[in-house]
């Protein structure tokens, strides 16, 4: 496949998922399912473009928009042109010059955007050096005028366009910093530049993520711009983890250990790890190294009772199915059963027998525990509960999740987790440790949560979690010894941006 089909192809796809509330990666396997003709190095590229446009698209959005401009009468001729050709029919493939304009700015200034080596999945799939600055100019314009249907030296035109114009966007940026004023104007280019919502970065400005000031927003912002590797979990039950990395450097697979967790693995370059027989046989997991903290965090010990109160596909149950060394009894709960319905597969090819899964029918929250859950009622030793949230501190691999965000659905779901939270400690039995959870980055639906939790429950104390962390030889960085709860971020942590706080019940 050449250049112009690739780029077609990525921008059919942007505006699938532009045009969609539904899941990025779930459309993307839609459409590569629908057109078996693409092939697998093809469907690499595609989706890299992609979602590095998704990760940083105001960015792209604004060079597209700009350089556009420069083209406007060329741009006006070939869409009535396709317009005049296509009239009474229904177009195989439609015009789209908005999106194949992002793809475009994506392909020619991703690597300075932050998004990813996008020179390298371009030399990768098409065979080519694609190093030189005014080559990749030449090659993207004539690619871009081709699949558009204007000349090629417009075509050009508009990729010099969009060069220059992200040029003249990061000096300005670097002016702002020089100067340290960040007025409105200075603002809006920030969150243009670092392809974050205005109002979230003035929220982690205005919060207590990392120092309270306009450089760590935007550090965290700018962590959020690039892909994150494939992060594995060790079933320490079957190996340890220089057993799984000798493995996969034997099957040819680059691995490193994780920073944090004992038990994690990560791959920076997609592989297809379901089709191994450590995945098969359950030696390994999928699993962010930020969620596999959360079961360190926790720390629960062999026989012990726990619920795991929104545990989605399952993730966490399995790693403290591991921790409690299979002993004691863990309750898998939740309303989705498309999520959970894989968990017993999961558990029993991992060689856990102690967790058990229930499926919620009450739809609306209440004051009690579910009618399921009602027998757990001051009765478990352990309660996680990994509140469905904005899901922003997993931007890197779905990215839609901070353009689909508004004020409006953030104080939706910070109420909502607080009613969720209230809800499930009533499982937790005297003495017996709350674990509050999210994959989230804002306030609202973190520390604020648990404040006011713990404002309407003086039976539940906030317990310090470095304590609990060094148990297991784990060293945070940035965590006092005394905090109660630590927002991990692609920043400061390489990991995916998760929230968690430890709560003890008083005996």
């Amino acid at each position: 496949m050449h250049l112009p089909s690739l780029l077609g192809h990525s921008a059919q796809l942007l505006r699938l998922i532009d045009h969609s509330q539904r899941p990025a990666d779930v459309l993307a396997s839609e459409y590569f399912r629908a057109k078996k003709y693409i092939g697998a190095k093809e469907r690499r590229f595609i989706s890299s473009v992609v979602f590095a446009a998704l990760r940083g698209r105001s960015a792209f959005d604004f060079c597209a928009t700009e350089a556009l401009r420069g083209i406007a009468p060329q741009v006006q001729a070939a869409q009535e042109q396709f317009h005049h050709e296509h009239k009474g029919k229904k177009a195989s493939v439609e015009l789209l010059f908005h999106e194949l304009g992002i793809i475009t700015a994506c392909a020619l200034v991703g690597n300075q955007v932050g998004v990813g080596n996008m020179v390298e999945s371009i030399e990768q799939t098409l065979g080519i050096a694609y190093q030189d600055i005014e080559g990749r100019i030449i090659a993207l314009g004539e690619a871009f005028a081709l699949r558009s249907g204007i000349a090629a030296d417009a075509g050009i035109q508009f990729a010099m366009a969009l060069h220059e114009i992200w040029s003249a966007l990061a000096e300005e940026i670097e002016l702002i910093f020089a100067g340290e004023e960040f007025s409105e104007a200075a603002r809006e280019l920030l969150a243009t530049r670092f392809a974050t919502p205005r109002w979230m970065l003035e929220a982690w400005q205005e919060g207590t993520i990392e120092a309270n000031d306009w450089f760590s927003s935007v550090e965290l912002a700018a962590s959020l711009l690039g892909a994150a590797p494939i992060p594995l979990r060790v079933n320490t039950l079957a190996a340890d983890r220089e057993t799984v990395l000798k493995i996969l450097r034997e099957d040819g697979i680059h691995a490193r250990t994780g920073k944090l967790s004992p038990d994690a693995i990560l791959i920076d370059r997609r592989v297809n790890l379901t089709g191994t027989n450590l995945y098969r046989e359950g030696t390994v997991e999928i699993q962010d190294e930020a969620s596999q903290l959360a079961g360190f965090a926790l720390a629960p010990e062999a026989g012990w009772r726990t619920l795991d109160a929104c545990a989605g596909a399952g993730g966490k149950a399995l790693h403290i199915g591991a921790l409690q060394k299979n002993k004691g009894e863990i309750i898998a709960s939740d309303i989705e059963y498309q999520r959970l319905k894989e968990l017993p597969l999961r558990a029993k090819r991992s060689g856990l027998s102690l967790i058990s899964t229930k499926q919620l029918t009450d739809r609306k929250t209440t004051v009690t525990l579910p009618t399921q859950l009602a027998h757990l009622k001051d009765a478990c030793d352990a309660v996680v509960v990994d509140a469905p949230c904005s899901g922003v501190g997993t931007a890197r691999r779905m990215p839609m999740s901070k353009w689909r965000l508004t004020p409006e659905i953030l104080l939706k779901h910070s109420r909502k987790q607080l009613e969720i939270v209230n809800l499930y400690a009533n499982a937790v039995k005297p003495g017996g440790v709350l674990l509050y959870l999210t994959c989230s980055l804002m306030p609202q639906e973190n520390e604020h949560v648990v404040r006011e939790f713990l404002s309407a429950n003086p039976d539940f104390t906030p317990e310090a979690l470095e304590p609990v962390f060094a148990h297991h030889g784990i060293r945070i960085p940035g965590l006092a010894p005394d905090a109660p709860w630590l927002t991990l971020t692609p920043a400061r942590h390489g990991t995916d941006g998760f929230f968690m706080a430890r709560m003890r019940k008083a005996l």
